[in-house]
């Protein structure tokens, strides 16, 4: 019986391995495809560039007029939060609609919460097997709804003014954007790539001290990061439950990153996109397929997988977006095969039942 059993399990395994390999392979080649467009035809697309940034810096229309703006980046990121934590938000609740309903959701199989619960019934009954019971009829319950976080609705009642206001103040009392737009030329495909690229780079780096710092000295953590801790289990909304201390260093790295590699402008508006979803995504509890932390290869970007384990356990992947300095420090969790290092698993357990849907 448990030799079947494991056969079982070995054969699902094998299958679901090659369903998610394919669809990873896919977003990589989708991937791999853009950006070797974008370099391929670079001269093409920068003489398109300089026609954008000539009506972006001297057209009436509306739409250059916000780009001039002041407030023009900080309005950009906010909207861009906006839209990326719904989605992940719509994602949680179609899931538990689903499950409440006694269906299984297709995005079900994603969700990192409902896949360490999964896991978790799985090796308890695999105990209890070993220890003579029939678990045959019971398997893994195929609906498994699990328990979460309520809605962070503070963000927008409390979190969001605390952001925008003190923005809004300075952008009105000290107009500034006008001056630094008339100081750049029209941007290049590279020094577009090059710019997201390193401010995101850079970012993460700053990033790493200050989170390592936080969690390694007990008054920083108490004072300024704790309130990000409240829940286990992150949902998209975790993104802006931060102290105010927290807020502006969140803030203040990204600024110093673009200042100091005196990024386009036009790049920082693609970079406020970029980074605004990465961050979204980092506490979304899904893994989808197309998420950097499955198409870049070689481990080199972390995600939800990572930064979910993290918030579980409290230690361990500081940095945000890449892996580099957590792989050097130590800081990652090893391979030993134990419960909590289900999150990271490229490859996790998943209900058979979950991966015909």
């Amino acid at each position: 019986m448990q030799k079947m059993a494991s056969s079982g399990r070995s054969f699902a395994s094998s299958v679901k391995s090659k369903i998610q390999n394919s669809e990873v392979s896919f977003w990589r080649a989708a991937a791999l495809t853009f950006f070797s467009t974008l370099i391929t035809y670079r001269s093409a697309i920068d003489i398109q560039l300089v026609h954008l940034w000539t009506f972006l810096t001297t057209s009436p229309h509306l739409v250059a007029r916000i780009f001039r703006t002041d407030s023009y980046e900080w309005v950009l990121a906010i909207t861009c939060f906006s839209v990326y934590i719904h989605f992940f938000g719509y994602g949680d609740r179609a899931v538990r609609r689903a499950d409440r309903q006694g269906r299984i959701h297709p995005w079900k199989k994603y969700r990192l919460q409902d896949r360490y619960e999964a896991d978790k019934h799985r090796r308890m009954m695999e105990k209890r097997a070993l220890n003579g019971v029939d678990v045959s009829i019971e398997g893994v319950r195929p609906n498994l709804e699990t328990q979460q976080s309520k809605w962070n609705y503070g963000a927008w009642m409390c979190e969001f003014w605390v952001y925008a206001l003190p923005l809004l103040t300075w952008d009105i009392l000290s107009p500034r954007r006008f001056r630094r737009i008339g100081a750049f030329a029209a941007p290049t495909t590279m020094q577009i790539l090059g710019g997201v690229a390193g401010g995101l780079f850079f970012y993460d780096l700053m990033f790493f001290v200050g989170h390592f710092l936080m969690h390694k000295i007990p008054f920083l953590y108490r004072t300024i990061h704790t309130k990000h801790h409240k829940t286990q289990e992150v949902r998209a909304a975790e993104i802006v439950r931060l102290s105010i201390a927290e807020e502006v260093l969140e803030v203040g790295f990204s600024i110093v990153a673009l200042n100091l590699l005196s990024v386009h402008p036009f790049a920082r508006s693609i970079y406020n996109a970029i980074i605004t979803f990465l961050l979204t995504e980092l506490h979304s509890g899904f893994d989808f397929p197309w998420t950097p932390q499955n198409v870049v290869p070689f481990g080199l970007a972390t995600g939800s997988r990572r930064h979910h384990y993290h918030h579980r356990v409290g230690k361990h992947y500081y940095q945000k977006f890449f892996y580099h300095v957590d792989r050097f420090f130590g800081t990652y969790q090893k391979d030993d095969g134990s419960l909590n290092g289900d999150s990271v698993q490229k490859n996790p357990y998943v209900p058979p039942a979950w991966q015909t849907k």
